[in-house]
């Protein structure tokens, strides 16, 4: 009978380019717990290695100080032979606890460009059948090319595997890490929930960062100012695939970690594609700090190859930029988030507003009528839904260049903001208006102008104005012909308390 674990393939991830072909699989087992946790994992590792503890530390303890942020653990089992690997996999399994089982390249036969490398990797482990004697196992590099092209991530594929063929390589990579690889050495490892976690969503998972780091330097920083003393490390390694090796991990950790760091921001903060300033602001500075990190790394690679030592300026100048790069970045996210916090507070505080075009009397110039039973009334301006533009949303005739679209709030009230939706077309969007307001329907005072509109969506604030009567005036409704067309419009004010009632 299969006893299998259900977990996501993650094809939205990332890839080991981004990371390393063990961390991801551990982020793998954390996403089984809860699919958001993939990607907390995979940011906390990336936050690690530029901010947080050593790479060469306590293995262990260092992904476990990550899960724990999760509500998780990194569990280990002590494996002496066959039988108890086969027996901690079932055991973990039925657990509910996905395996991460550590072996060395070499012996994975299942792709050949395996058995050229000797070095970690890991392989995720969620399925048996202890009758027809199978595991299966999931493999992120299966398939690598053809998923390059079509997919963000790296996908967990399944690979069914026969015991035997399990104890091959864990037998054989066990023996290799008795020497270099002790905290592999006969164990293997699984992710298990211990209780709740810290975190609860990429907002908090930023700001934790943007509290607990801003004040830490880098550890690109650090291999800068070592960069001469590894040159000469590397006197004996004529092999120039060995030094490739040694800087494709430095890749990993201070370029590929990047793109994983702005990806997860960009998650905390969904707003920032749609709004146009803090959008380019934040694709400016993330382009210049990805493309910096990878020209540097670049850079010293080539000159590790010639073994060209670096100048004490040189030095210097390259600390100073990355310092000033992390200072803006820890200072942008401060801006961002602030931002974020004052437009939820103005958000909230809108809630307890009236929006009283819900509940007004609404006329036009005009109405656009596909067919005696099917006219675009102005009443559908103000019914609150943008499902189809026939039925929701208001449009003119085209005989004239100017329309209007007139509310009566009933009585008159005190206002805060204008919300308008223009039609979302490109080349159909209102481009010259007015906002007005009037108590006698005779005497307009302008609210707001606006001239040669490009957005779907314009607000005003009213800074409390109060009036009966509000008109939008158009004097350019589009740019491809005469016809007005609002799917929307939204006047927001206090709640009358006293005429709730009767509104």
């Amino acid at each position: 009978m299969l006893v299998a674990l259900e977990m996501d393939y993650f094809s939205e991830g990332y890839r080991t380019m981004h990371s390393n072909c063990v961390d991801l699989p551990m982020a793998g087992a954390a996403g089984f717990h809860q699919y958001e946790n993939y990607f907390y994992y995979t940011f906390l590792y990336a936050v690690m290695m530029n901010w947080g503890e050593a790479a060469d530390g306590d293995w262990v303890a260092s992904r476990r100080s990550i899960l724990n942020k999760l509500g998780l653990t990194l569990k280990v089992t002590e494996v002496l032979d066959t039988a108890g690997l086969l027996s901690a996999i079932r055991m973990n399994i039925d657990q509910q606890c996905p395996v991460v089982m550590i072996a060395n390249y070499n012996y994975l036969f299942f792709l050949s460009q395996y058995g050229t490398v000797i070095d970690d990797h890991a392989v995720l482990i969620t399925e048996y059948d202890a009758a027809r004697e199978l595991i299966v196992i999931r493999e992120n590099q299966l398939n690598k090319e053809v998923t390059l092209n079509v997919m963000k991530g790296e996908p967990f594929f399944k690979l069914q595997l026969t015991e035997e063929m399990i104890a091959d390589i864990w037998n054989k990579s066990n023996a290799s890490f008795k020497e270099i690889r002790n905290y592999c050495y006969n164990k293997l490892f699984s992710v298990a929930k211990i209780g709740e976690p810290e975190i609860h969503s990429y907002l908090e998972l930023v700001e934790d960062f943007l509290k607990c780091y801003k004040d830490r330097s880098s550890h690109l920083i650090e291999a800068v100012e070592r960069f001469n003393d590894n040159v000469a490390l590397m006197e004996g390694l004529h092999d120039a695939n060995a030094v490739a090796v040694e800087f494709e991990t430095m890749r990993r950790s201070y370029h590929g970690s990047a793109i994983i760091l702005f990806d997860i921001f960009e998650k905390a903060l969904p707003w920032l594609s749609a709004h146009e300033e803090w959008g380019q602001i934040f694709g400016g500075f993330r382009d210049q700090y990805i493309k910096f990190r990878y020209h540097l790394i670049s850079s010293l690679h080539a000159d590790t190859l010639r073994r060209k030592l670096m100048p004490p300026d040189r030095i210097l100048q390259l600390t100073e930029e990355i310092r000033q790069l992390d200072t803006e970045l820890f200072s942008l996210l401060s801006k961002l988030l602030a931002h974020h916090h004052k437009e939820e507070e103005s958000h909230n505080a809108a809630q307890a507003w009236t929006n009283y075009a819900a509940y007004a009397e609404v006329s036009a110039d005009s109405e656009y009528s596909l067919d005696p039973e099917t006219v675009c009334h102005a009443s559908q301006a103000v019914n609150g839904r943008l499902e189809n533009w026939v039925t929701d949303s208001w449009h003119s005739d085209t005989g004239q260049p100017v329309h209007w679209l007139l509310l009566d709030l009933l009585k008159q009230r005190d206002l805060l903001r204008f919300v308008i939706r223009h039609s979302p077309a490109p080349g159909y969007i209102t481009m010259d208006y007015e906002l007005q307001g009037s108590n006698d329907k005779e005497q307009w005072e302008q609210i707001a102008a606006v001239r040669n509109n490009e957005s779907v969506l314009t607000a005003h604030e009213a800074d409390g104005c109060s009036f009966r009567y509000i008109r939008l005036y158009i004097t350019y409704p589009a740019q491809n012909d005469f016809q007005a067309r609002i799917f929307e419009l939204e006047v927001w004010g206090l709640p009358d308390i006293t005429q709730a009632s009767k509104i």
